[in-house]
């Protein structure tokens, strides 16, 4: 059973940095809310991509404990960035660490981003922009709304984002999940997003939505990895769970989630996740600090 802990005060958060021998033994973990990643209530809750991968890692490490710390996005950069010895089992690996995190090696893979909207907005942006869309002209058209959760990083992205603020970044809980509902109420027009949050939405609210790809994002796949604080801490975890990483990569029950997310072709997407995870950069010895 896992403990939750709903971070409240400045207490929990000294809780975290606990003596030595307790940081041996127990792997703090920072999630938010944050469908299909974390999905901290409802018919599925306990089954989000990283809640599993989590599984994993404990039971490929048994004689870990688990601390879990439920906390807006923004407030897991910050504390990663404070070296606060927690984990965040939802990052994307870049090949090197960065200032926030080490991390560890790959453990699954995302198709790679795309404009998410509905049909409608998508025939009528598609029109004008092409597909795959010219995501920098759109970004330029202020007619057409752009949301995404507050905090989140979009990888090559990024940098187009950096330069054009958002209509919306939205704080508080709910993620990618709360700006798509926003999207069908016609409160914004699109959002970009890994293909497998338009799956978790047509699964869950039975609402189908239409995926773009974009000219400027010329990844193939998104590599996920567990990032942790940048401390002797995060190090010594980080070695243990690289040392289990091909158990955890098969473990029947994270592969069983993986799919369960995965969208109208799961055999398709399991291929995939197992064809990039062979690639022998991902496979050769973990980052170095």
């Amino acid at each position: 059973m896992r403990f939750l802990c709903v971070v409240l005060s400045v207490f929990c958060l000294s809780k975290i940095a606990s003596a030595n021998e307790a940081k041996v033994n127990v792997l703090n973990w920072a999630i938010n809310d944050a469908p299909p990643f974390h999905i901290i209530d409802g018919p599925y809750q306990g089954l989000g991509l990283c809640d599993s991968l989590m599984d994993a890692v404990h039971r490929a490490l048994p004689d870990k404990q688990r601390s879990v710390w439920l906390m807006p996005q923004a407030r897991i950069s910050s504390l990663l960035r404070q070296q606060v010895d927690v984990c965040f089992p939802c990052m994307i690996y870049h090949g090197r660490h960065d200032e926030r995190a080490y991390f560890s090696l790959p453990t699954h893979v995302y198709y790679p981003y795309q404009l998410i909207t509905t049909k409608v907005k998508a025939a009528q942006i598609q029109l004008r922009y092409g597909n795959p869309l010219a995501f920098t002209a759109l970004l330029a058209d202020k007619h057409y709304r752009l949301g995404y959760p507050a905090g989140r990083r979009y990888s090559i992205l990024q940098p187009l984002l950096d330069k054009t603020p958002p209509f919306l970044a939205r704080t508080g809980s709910g993620g990618a999940i709360a700006i798509l509902q926003m999207i069908v109420a016609d409160r914004l027009d699109y959002t970009m997003d890994y293909p497998i949050i338009a799956n978790y939405f047509h699964k869950v609210f039975d609402s189908e939505l239409t995926l773009t790809p974009l000219q400027e994002n010329d990844q193939t796949h998104m590599p996920g990895a567990i990032g942790c604080a940048k401390t002797a801490w995060g190090q010594a975890v980080l070695a243990e769970i690289n040392a289990v990483m091909p158990q955890i990569r098969q473990d029947p029950a994270f592969l069983n989630v993986l799919e369960l997310w995965a969208g109208q072709d799961p055999a398709a997407y399991l291929e995939f996740n197992k064809r990039h995870l062979a690639n022998p950069a991902y496979n050769a010895s973990p980052l170095q600090p």
